[in-house]
């Protein structure tokens, strides 16, 4: 019986054993110690070229107040006095100039406007070109606002991310999501870029310093980033069923023991 017992308890250590995992798993860039990187680990910031189906914020004011309130639709005086028509998603949505499968965005009296194919800048100059047409001392204003990525996977938080800067890192998206589980895999990220012409993936090692000159650093428009989850998750899920049958067994065998013993 107490061999029985012995072979009970060694078997419930060496499942505990199983399901440990080092923190050293899940530390980020293990190959850098307070270093200076090399200029070849500064990735460039890619530049967004706008594509059908994307939505515009524009602005254009000028020094007239009526022509503010056609061009600005940002602000708008209700009742219960200014309001952001940008605060929320769907105001986004429905405020927004969506870029049509022609690549044009259809403003009011200036008309359509291509800038498919263009930078955030760019069109922003070529609507700064037609409003000066129009307008006297205009200024305009172009920004992108369905910037979002998708965080799957062993992230605190999974979900899609709005961002409204000019650039967003994988490392930031994460971030988004309150960062990664204990059972992330992270040496092998996933990142999944769809293009009007096809998909990309790239798989990032972000336990490597070398991960900051991938491509896919920088994170564009509708990437999707999936956090692999570690092999030990099953054997953790696993083990604390097989932990809880062994110490229902061992408990049983203690007692028949003590029963047997008297």
């Amino acid at each position: 019986m107490k061999r029985k017992m012995i072979i009970l308890m060694n078997l419930i250590i060496v499942m505990g054993l199983i399901s440990c995992r080092s923190n050293q798993d899940l530390v980020y860039m293990q190959d850098v110690d307070a270093e200076v990187l090399a200029p070849e680990f500064v990735t460039k910031v890619p530049e967004y070229l706008i594509k059908t189906n994307d939505n515009l914020y524009v602005s254009i004011k000028s020094m007239n107040p009526e022509i503010n309130q056609l061009y600005n639709p940002a602000q708008s005086i209700g009742q219960q006095g200014t309001q952001n028509l940008y605060s929320q998603l769907p105001d986004q949505y429905l405020n927004g100039y969506q870029v049509d499968s022609n690549g044009n965005i259809s403003l009011p009296i200036i008309g359509n406007v291509g800038v498919a194919g263009l930078s955030q800048r760019q069109a922003q100059d070529k609507v700064q070109e037609h409003a000066d047409e129009y307008l006297k001392d205009a200024s305009v204003k172009v920004k992108l606002l369905n910037f979002r990525v998708t965080v799957m996977g062993e992230v605190a938080t999974p979900g899609v991310y709005y961002n409204y800067n000019k650039s967003l890192s994988i490392l930031e998206a994460i971030s988004m999501a309150n960062g990664i589980t204990d059972h992330a895999k992270i040496n092998r990220v996933l990142v999944v870029r769809t293009t009007d012409k096809e998909s990309k993936t790239y798989r990032i090692d972000l336990t490597n310093k070398n991960f900051l000159k991938s491509e896919a650093f920088f994170l564009q428009p509708n990437d999707v980033v999936y956090v692999e989850p570690h092999k030990i998750k099953n054997t953790d899920m696993n083990s604390n069923v097989y932990s809880l049958l062994l110490s229902t067994v061992s408990t049983a065998v203690l007692i028949t023991s003590l029963i047997i013993s008297n």
